[in-house]
């Protein structure tokens, strides 16, 4: 490639452009937004009731109920960890719980650049111009009005989404222990993740026939790295049964029951059907709103017939390693969790939005390459003689 440095030069660029606007957006806001009344709390009380710890505090708690005590055993630890370690820098401030959630935003622009370039690579087999590809898979990410408002603000979302695709990423470059322990990263981020294992083990299973690889690549190292950081969590409730109660069991009956917020503010809560259209994007507060892109979900359902069609492997499961993460919450919905929130996309959207360009350009690849065989299938008319005589 004669100009080596342009891709990464403009990917600068991108990243610098996005971080301004975060900074601008987010930073000024001195007060908790939607969820971070939950997070950024139970972030620092790992630190006092867990590590014994207690860096200053220059905001106080918001006003909820045994929330100097809460430690958000709804969900699993990673996102808190990340928020700790900026709060023991910083102290217990918007800009420190905000932050991690920056940088991981900022991370996955570059993974989808690199992502979307391998994925085009691997399909092709032709790497010419694929850093081009990257690049609109990084732009994709970075338009997308859900990850946008997810990444600016302390939830847990932007961290699934983040190791969700690392793993994917890693998975079809063929560095399978890597994923492996990035998934479990997924795992330690969200139980939404948890769907994941399903494509992660139907991967493996194309490339290991033996039991025993399968289910070290698709069990034992996710598992051992989600144990691994729960450790401390275990050690807070007294062991690992009374953690398995308090955290696995709770996790499991809070994600299928209603609750999360009351059924009557119909405004805020969606389906995941819902979201294909942007029905009741969630609001989190100062005017954000947690927007859908109905244009790239619903192309991305088309562009998935087409690969079934064309039985092209490789697109269909990059695509399905979403859509399966997707079908969880349509599971939790028919259990009977129907106080559902449009921002959980950010859980699986990365992936879709990094694998549409490449998507397009081999779906439009396919339909030439048709073209053309069919064309040249047609053999040329032969022109009747002339009957004409001259006198």
């Amino acid at each position: 490639m004669k100009y080596k440095f342009l891709p990464y030069l403009l990917l600068t660029a991108i990243l610098a452009v996005y971080t301004y606007f975060t900074v601008i957006t987010f930073l000024p806001i001195k007060g908790y937004i939607a969820d971070e009344v939950w997070y950024p709390s139970a972030a620092y009380n790992y630190l006092k009731l867990i590590f014994h710890i207690t860096p200053h505090m220059y905001v106080g708690y918001p006003n909820e109920n045994g929330i100097a005590n809460y430690v958000n055993p709804d969900h699993p630890p990673l996102g808190k960890y990340f928020m700790d370690l900026f709060i023991l820098a910083l102290g217990y401030r918007p800009l420190a719980w905000r932050l991690p959630s920056w940088i991981f935003g900022d991370a996955l622009l570059v993974v989808g650049y690199f992502f979307g370039k391998k994925l085009y690579e691997k399909v092709t087999g032709n790497d010419a111009y694929s850093w081009v590809i990257g690049l609109l898979s990084t732009v994709l990410i970075a338009v997308d009005p859900n990850i946008w408002v997810m990444h600016g603000i302390a939830m847990l979302e932007i961290y699934v989404g983040f190791f969700g695709m690392l793993s994917l990423y890693f998975l079809i470059s063929g560095n399978y222990t890597v994923s492996a322990i990035t998934l479990g990263l997924a795992f330690a981020s969200k139980e939404s993740a948890y769907m994941l294992i399903f494509p992660f083990l139907w991967f493996i299973g194309d490339i290991y026939k033996t039991l025993v690889m399968r289910v070290y690549y698709g069990i034992l190292l996710p598992l051992a790295t989600y144990l691994a950081l729960s450790l401390p969590i275990m050690w807070y409730y007294g062991g690992f049964f009374s953690w398995f109660q308090h955290v696995v069991l709770h996790e499991a009956t809070w994600d299928a029951e209603n609750g999360h917020i009351t059924l009557s503010a119909t405004s805020q809560i969606s389906t995941p059907w819902g979201w294909f259209l942007n029905i009741h994007p969630f609001y989190l507060g100062y005017s954000f709103f947690a927007n859908t892109d109905p244009v790239v979900l619903i192309l991305a359902v088309v562009l998935t017939v087409f690969f079934i069609l064309f039985k092209e492997k490789t697109l269909l499961f990059t695509f399905s390693w979403a859509w399966i993460e997707w079908f969880g919450f349509v599971m939790v919905y028919v259990l009977g969790n129907h106080t559902l929130f449009s921002f959980y996309v950010t859980d699986f959207s990365p992936v879709i939005d990094a694998s549409l360009a490449p998507g397009v350009f081999r779906v439009a690849q396919i339909l030439y390459q048709r073209y053309v065989k069919t064309r040249n299938a047609i053999p040329p008319s032969t022109p009747e003689p002339d009957k004409t005589s001259t006198q």
